[in-house]
């Protein structure tokens, strides 16, 4: 019984021993896995903190990169608009030599046909002497000297003095002509000469002023192309494009505030002059007549009148094909606020309706602006333009020329941006132009 009881101690001092070593072993095994485990967990912070300074070192660069960009960029933008400049004074240059030579072609032609009929006239009067001269010598000889010397003594001598002073008399008058004839024969030629050397020299200065044009437009061409290749995101298009919008907008805005005084100073005169027609025509009805309103009348009711209803009144600022709409999509939600008209370059853009000049600037995006204002909170705007020939303030009548088709903005090529406004807001130009 005593030794049954001693062999359960044992056995139980045994399974103690074997328990503790057991639980030794599990606990070093789950200190060795702790450690192992936060040694991994320690590796993957580090690491993903050097994936992070990583990261933020790429932003950083990115950022600098961004920043040089935009500053290139500006300064791209800047050449850009020189010589855009450049190309805008040399086309009103070339328009207006343009113009001088036509002027001078038109008078080298009238000139021309001054000499070939003064030449004519010569020919004729060379001739009429030439016959005279020999009439008087055929007479001399045969039957009119026998008339002469027939009859008495002193009639005979009267004869002879009044014929000789005839025949003196008429060949001095066609010799004075004909020095006449051969004095302005050789005015003119001097005077088309004169025309002809001014019309070389104009030909020369045309030449120069194309070669520095087309200077111009290479170097603008390699602007253009060191500014596309920067833009590649249409994220950062698109929002370039709203901020073209936002500085028409607030340009027009602030050139809007500047001329609010005067507008309302002509629109009060208008009305005035509104009155004032309307109660001299009921004054000429009165009277079985009519009352027709002055120029200056006119021009002031027309430029403040507004444009009306669109009923295709105005005129076409140019002719050629339309090649984007009012409200198509330029890029995801923005879309035209006018139309773009495909022209020539250097063709004349013309004014819509009477008005007044409110803008003629460079605007980004736009390029050379031109602006009318045409009362009544409408206007109507030309971009794109390589020259304006209108300045601030002026006042402008309906189809007179206000600048030159070009591309100026950075367009790829030569077009007119079109677009009304009323009362601030962009409509659809199109049913105001006639067909």
């Amino acid at each position: 019984m005593a030794d049954n009881k001693g062999f359960k101690s044992c056995n139980l001092r045994k399974k103690q021993k074997q328990w503790q070593f057991s639980s030794s072993v599990l606990l070093f095994c789950a200190l060795l896995f702790a450690f192992f485990c936060s040694g991994t967990f320690a590796n993957q912070i580090s690491e993903n903190k050097n994936q992070l300074k990583d990261i933020q070192q790429d932003i950083a660069e990115k950022e600098k990169s961004v920043k040089q960009q935009q500053k290139q960029r500006t300064e791209l933008l800047s050449q850009l608009k020189e010589q855009e400049s450049t190309i805008s004074e040399v086309g009103r240059s070339l328009h207006s030599t343009q113009l001088h030579l036509n002027k001078l072609g038109n008078e080298i032609t009238s000139l021309t046909k001054n000499i070939q009929r003064l030449q004519m006239q010569q020919k004729e009067q060379r001739k009429r002497l030439a016959s005279q001269l020999d009439a008087a010598f055929r007479q001399g000889n045969h039957q009119g000297l026998e008339l002469l010397l027939n009859g008495p003594e002193a009639q005979r001598k009267e004869r002879i003095l009044a014929y000789y002073s005839y025949l003196n008399q008429a060949r001095e008058e066609t010799i004075t002509k004909l020095q006449e004839t051969t004095d302005k024969l050789n005015q003119q030629k001097k005077l088309q000469q004169g025309k002809q050397n001014e019309q070389q020299t104009l030909l020369n200065s045309q030449k120069q002023q194309k070669q520095k044009m087309e200077v111009a437009r290479t170097a603008r061409q390699n602007t253009l192309t060191t500014l596309e290749s920067a833009l590649k995101k249409d994220q950062q298009s698109l929002a370039e494009l709203r901020q073209n919008e936002t500085r028409l907008r607030n340009k027009i805005a602030k050139a809007e505030r500047e001329a609010k005084a005067r507008a309302e100073r002509e629109a009060r005169e208008a009305a005035r002059v509104r009155a004032q027609v309307a109660a001299k025509q009921k004054q000429a009805q009165q009277k079985g007549s009519s009352y027709k309103p002055t120029e200056d009348e006119r021009a002031l009711m027309a430029r403040t009148g507004g444009l009306g209803r669109p009923a295709g009144q105005a005129i076409w600022p140019v002719r050629g094909r339309v090649i984007h709409s009012f409200g198509e999509t330029i890029q995801g939600e923005l879309r035209w606020k006018g139309i773009v008209i495909s022209a020539a370059e250097g063709t004349e853009v013309k004014a819509i309706s009477d008005g007044r000049v409110l803008l003629a600037d460079w605007l980004q995006g736009y390029g050379l602006v031109v602006v009318v204002e045409h009362g009544k909170g409408d206007m109507s705007i030309y971009g794109y333009n390589q020259s304006a020939l209108v300045s601030v303030g002026q006042q402008v009548r309906a189809g007179q020329p206000i600048a030159l088709v070009g591309s100026s903005g950075g367009q790829q090529q030569p077009s007119l941006y079109f677009e009304i406004r009323r009362q601030g807001r962009a409509v659809n130009p199109l049913p105001w132009l006639g067909k």
